[in-house]
């Protein structure tokens, strides 16, 4: 199996069809699966052979967008339930008992689904904060770039945004990014009292990552032109591995991840696969406006960081 850096959405597809052949089929159960899109992702990522899919929802709903698209889903499970709540419910439940390796957001509110995920009586919470992950592949750039978190913790403290950052790396694992290179946000390369996250940024975050941290380079502050673009950091003399090259852009506020990457989605093309990360199992995370091709890249994404979870027995899960 190959070992090399997933670096576009086709290769992070082509990976998870490469771990499915190699034994390691993930199981994902979608929660409330009454969505035409969903289902079309899900029913085409089935036919790709890199999951095994359950969608927990309404039937006879789930049947009739099925038939109205068109979309093949004699291969996918089908486990009735008209309340979205309980189907939240079951899809945790199939998690919990091993029966799921990623639970994927269906027809209902975020909010809603991770209330039930970190439920106590699923024992899926793990040690971290939640976090989201949004890896864009976008057109200009010659990798994935990793905006977090635009979708959990609205303004993290030094220890969340430190958890924020470690939830990160696992994900850069997933794709075998060796170093993970990380980008510390912030309108210009230079540390300024007008912009106090850059101070704590240095004093805290950086510290903490070099000493619990392997096989991560974190440089900051760095503007999203520095961290990614060869020919500013060229212009502007800024030294050091990670400008021009970030994997991951750390922001301060879920507005600045948030907007960032909807923005790339929305204007630029960029392909996003979202994930949210901190509990022990993978959840994909899609708006309802986002593409099919984007929702199975984001199914993709969790089945990879399902697979790097159970083969390095992050959470001591091996089922």
């Amino acid at each position: 199996m190959s070992s090399s850096p997933i670096h576009s959405s086709e290769q992070l597809i082509a990976r998870a069809i490469e771990i499915a052949r190699a034994g390691r089929k993930a199981r994902v159960a979608v929660a409330a699966a009454q969505d035409a899109d969903v289902i079309d992702a899900m029913s085409q990522s089935e036919a790709e052979g890199f999951l095994s899919g359950t969608l927990v929802g309404d039937k006879s709903m789930i049947e009739k967008l099925a038939a109205e698209h068109k979309i093949p889903i004699d291969k996918l499970e089908i486990i009735d339930e008209n309340n979205v709540n309980a189907a939240a419910h079951h899809a945790a439940r199939l998690a919990s008992e091993g029966k799921a390796d990623a639970i994927m957001k269906g027809f209902l509110p975020t909010s809603s689904l991770l209330k039930v995920v970190l439920d106590k009586q699923y024992s899926l919470r793990g040690r971290n904060t939640l976090s989201h992950c949004a890896v864009l592949d976008i057109p200009g750039y010659h990798k994935l770039l990793n905006f977090t978190d635009g979708g959990m913790v609205v303004k993290p403290d030094v220890e969340q945004k430190f958890q924020i950052l470690e939830n990160a790396v696992l994900v850069g694992r997933a794709l075998g990014l060796s170093p993970v290179k990380v980008a510390l946000s912030a309108p210009s390369d230079r540390l300024s009292e007008k912009v106090p996250h850059t101070l704590s940024d240095m004093d805290s975050i950086l510290p903490m990552a070099l000493e619990k941290l392997s096989d991560v380079v974190v440089q900051g502050p760095l503007s999203l032109d520095m961290a990614t673009s060869k020919k500013a950091v060229a212009y502007q003399h800024v030294g050091g591995v990670v400008a021009g090259d970030a994997d991951i852009y750390l922001v301060d506020s879920i507005e600045e991840g948030n907007i960032v990457s909807k923005a790339l989605i929305q204007f630029a093309g960029a392909i996003f696969a979202g994930v949210i990360v901190g509990a022990k199992v993978p959840v994909s995370l899609v708006s309802r406006t986002d593409t099919v091709l984007n929702k199975k890249a984001s199914l993709a994404l969790a089945c990879l960081v399902a697979d790097y979870y159970k083969q390095n027995n992050i959470f001591g899960r091996r089922v």
